[in-house]
């Protein structure tokens, strides 16, 4: 080899070596193809050899469908020694997330505009999107994390395990913009009753620590509470009490408050899927009666018993959000409304059923000319046209309509696993109803990979609408049955089990179980 050739090969590798080893800089900005301004959203980087890569600066962060995700507002920067960067940005469930394999050839600094396109909008529809159940977050950083998820209201509750009193104040939080909503709520809890989620609240419910009843694997032995008075005292103040996470933790009093009147909405979708069965399992395993006499239910189907039974029952959704594991707003409510959306408004659209639920779907629901949440009376014999459509970005498995917890039509998304920019469903049936029912549409994926935090699969569920025939409530016979066997089954344990602090409070608990029992008598 001539030593000319030798020099040249040793300056290349020179040349190499100083050029792998520069620090290069990548300034990213973030904007809304709408408005052409600054965005907030989720930001995820990767190496060209797949580690992850983190931002300039102090971020808060999320894991979200595998990733890591790093909320920024509207720019972002990376300084690294890759010659490529990965980026995912991705703005909620109703834009089209951005996928940019970046080169950085040359030393110093890059900078790159990113542009958000929607394909759904769905405010321009009507639906303003909430979550019902939010813990450990700060205002400012629950106003920054529902902005980059394209989330309109959220409720932060405090309560016994959270150590943050002090952020309620009992109105719409200050960080609130007009887009954008925080209202700090509590969350009381008892692990056998249920917990409950107080939206609205104007002044703490006390006891405010600790949490009643025991999780075995928390050590806990307090003494349990009874919920119902506390939700009294909560309607004394105009608050809107939702059970929370129902497929998790439908609990013993629910088979009282409900009757009772005093839940005004369900969770259905929170912590656990609605379509397998809940984690806790006290009002079955404490019932004195096998599974033949009482058998368990996911949470959907045990919802469906309260709507045959008469109920005009609302379902929402919270992530039950306590840390990085799942987003703000993974779960949430899309609550349809008229006019200027203010917070007021929007958990009184939660209250009176409009709107869906969903953790991915977009769904386009209505009953001839009816939306979720109304009620139409009918004489002898009604045709009605039902109409339901689910569009998503994530796959999901079959859109179905749903007549008194039925199964009347559906349709198998084919070939989910071939990976679209949108995946769509669109069904219409007519239904004849010969007596009283409430109807329904939702998106289920009972045979599709649990994709999302927590396992949980692709979902979405409207508010039904209801049909009365004669004006007369939803009846199904065996569905009163079974709600009271479960307040048999609560009797059953506040007599061997409960473990109150006194007897007089067990008296109570006897006095409102026995309260509810003929609120359901009345209804055969």
């Amino acid at each position: 080899m001539s030593k000319s050739i030798l020099l040249l090969l040793v300056s290349c590798v020179i040349t190499h070596t100083v050029y792998a080893s520069g620090e290069r800089t990548f300034q990213g900005r973030i904007i809304s193809a709408e408005s052409g301004l600054p965005v907030a959203a989720t930001v995820s980087v990767t190496s060209g050899s797949g580690l992850d890569v983190s931002l300039d600066g102090e971020h808060e962060h999320v894991y979200y469908l595998g990733k890591k995700r790093w909320y920024v507002d509207g720019t972002f920067s990376i300084t690294t020694n890759e010659d490529s960067l990965y980026i995912e940005i991705r703005h909620g469930l109703e834009t089209h997330p951005v996928n940019e394999l970046i080169y950085l050839s040359d030393s110093g600094t890059k900078v790159k505009e990113f542009t958000l396109k929607r394909w759904i909008h769905m405010v321009e529809m009507g639906y303003y999107s909430g979550d019902t159940h939010v813990h450990f977050l700060e205002t400012a950083s629950a106003h920054l994390q529902m902005r980059a998820e394209d989330l309109h209201v959220v409720n932060l509750l405090t309560s016994d395990f959270t150590y943050d009193i002090e952020k309620f104040t009992g109105k719409l939080d200050k960080v609130s913009t007009r887009d954008h909503l925080v209202y700090v709520g509590q969350e009381i809890r008892d692990w056998q009753m249920g917990h409950i989620c107080l939206l609205g609240l104007k002044k703490i419910i006390q006891p405010y620590e600790p949490f009643g009843g025991q999780l075995n694997f928390m050590g806990s032995n307090n003494p349990h509470i009874l919920l119902s008075p506390r939700l009294k005292e909560a309607k004394e103040q105009q608050a809107t009490s939702v059970w929370a996470h129902f497929s998790n933790l439908p609990g013993l009093e629910s088979a009282i408050a409900i009757p009772l009147g005093l839940i005004d909405a369900l969770e259905l979708m929170t912590y656990d899927d609605p379509i397998k069965l809940p984690s806790h399992w006290t009002p079955w395993d404490y019932s004195g009666m096998s599974q033949t006499e009482f058998t368990v239910m996911r949470g959907m189907d045990l919802y469906y018993q309260y709507l045959n039974a008469g109920f005009t029952l609302p379902l929402t959704a919270g992530s039950d959000k306590m840390g990085d594991e799942i987003p703000v707003g993974s779960n949430r409510h899309y609550v349809y409304l008229k006019g200027e959306a203010t917070y007021d408004k929007w958990v009184e659209g939660l209250k009176s059923g409009t709107g869906f639920i969903s953790n991915g779907p977009m769904l386009t629901f209505g009953v001839d000319d009816h939306l979720s949440g109304e009620s139409i009376s009918f004489e002898g014999e009604k045709t009605v046209n039902v109409h339901v459509e689910a569009k998503s970005l994530l796959p999901f498995g079959r859109l179905e309509i749903v007549v008194n917890g039925k199964v009347v039509a559906w349709e198998i998304l084919p070939d989910y696993r071939n990976k679209r920019d949108i995946y769509s469903l669109d069904l219409e049936v007519d239904v004849t109803l010969s007596e009283s029912a409430w109807i329904a549409g939702r998106v289920t994926s009972q045979n599709t990979p649990g994709i999302l935090p927590r396992n949980l699969t692709v979902f979405a569920h409207s508010n039904p609408v209801y049909f009365l025939q004669n004006e007369k409530s939803v009846h199904v016979e065996k569905s009163v049955e079974y709600l009271k066997t479960y307040q048999k089954a609560v009797r059953n344990w506040i007599e061997l089990f409960s473990n109150f602090s006194s007897e007089a409070e067990k008296d109570e608990a006897r006095m409102y179980l026995e309260e509810a029992e003929r609120a359901l008598i009345i209804r055969q």
